[in-house]
């Protein structure tokens, strides 16, 4: 190694680097390949990078340094995770959006779509955070702001960021602009308003169908509902007997 590069290693060396370049270069001192002039200068060199690197080290009275741990977003997650399934299959079998639509998405993703739409349908626009959608949904965090930018890059939806200089940034706001999936949330909320109103004239007027037993029909209930009234049911006619000849 000569005396140029032994410069160049001692200010790149720092710990035991610097014993091992001091060690060659006493025993270069020896082999008379280093000069007394040259090695002074190295053993200059030598020390001064020994005391930058000291000035560079934490003391060891203060202990190991210690970083402070950064706060991270606990995740949103449901108590109980069978009924986070539950919930997220139960909506997205539901029907949120059309067929052709829905086969673009995931079950989770169905199960954020439905909520999404919901509101919407309720509030013309959806505003509730993400760990609201994903608590309702059954979701992770992730997993409901990966569904919403699916659903944005399909153009499916519109996405209004509401960000605040030196402060929180509210809520995104989620319009739903897909015609056929208007039409699909406008559909299901008549049918929906159909299922009640049946549902609350059958509570009211319980409908009596005869049973067939036997191949036979018999009635089940003295009174039959016939157009809104009630009649009293007909006795049935009993079969005349056959006598046998002797």
């Amino acid at each position: 190694m000569t005396v140029v590069d032994m410069a160049e290693a001692i200010d790149r060396a720092h710990g035991a680097a610097l014993d091992g370049l001091a060690r060659t270069l006493w025993a270069g001192v020896a082999a008379e390949q280093i000069s007394d002039i040259d090695a002074a200068r190295l053993v200059e060199a030598l020390d001064a990078r020994r005391m930058a690197v000291k000035s560079t080290q934490r003391p060891a009275s203060l202990g190991p340094l210690r970083l402070e741990p950064t706060r991270r977003r606990k995740p949103q997650r449901p108590p109980v995770r069978s009924q986070a399934i539950e919930r997220r299959r139960r909506l997205a079998a539901s029907g949120p959006m059309p067929p052709s639509l829905a086969a673009r998405f995931t079950t989770g993703e169905l199960a954020v779509l439905r909520i999404v739409a919901d509101e919407f349908r309720a509030q013309k626009v959806c505003a509730l955070c993400l760990d609201a959608i994903a608590a309702r949904a059954g979701v992770s965090r992730t997993l409901a702001k990966d569904a919403i930018r699916q659903a944005r890059r399909l153009g499916m939806v519109e996405v209004r960021e509401r960000r605040r200089t030196g402060a929180k940034s509210l809520p995104n706001l989620v319009t739903v602009i897909d015609r056929e999936w208007l039409a699909w949330i406008k559909c299901g909320a008549a049918r929906r308003q159909q299922s009640v109103s049946t549902l609350e004239e059958t509570t009211t007027h319980p409908k009596s169908e005869p049973s067939s037993i036997g191949g036979r029909i018999s009635t089940t209930t003295d009174n039959l509902l016939i157009l809104g009234e009630r009649h009293p049911a007909k006795p049935a006619k009993r079969l005349p007997k056959i006598r046998k000849r002797a």
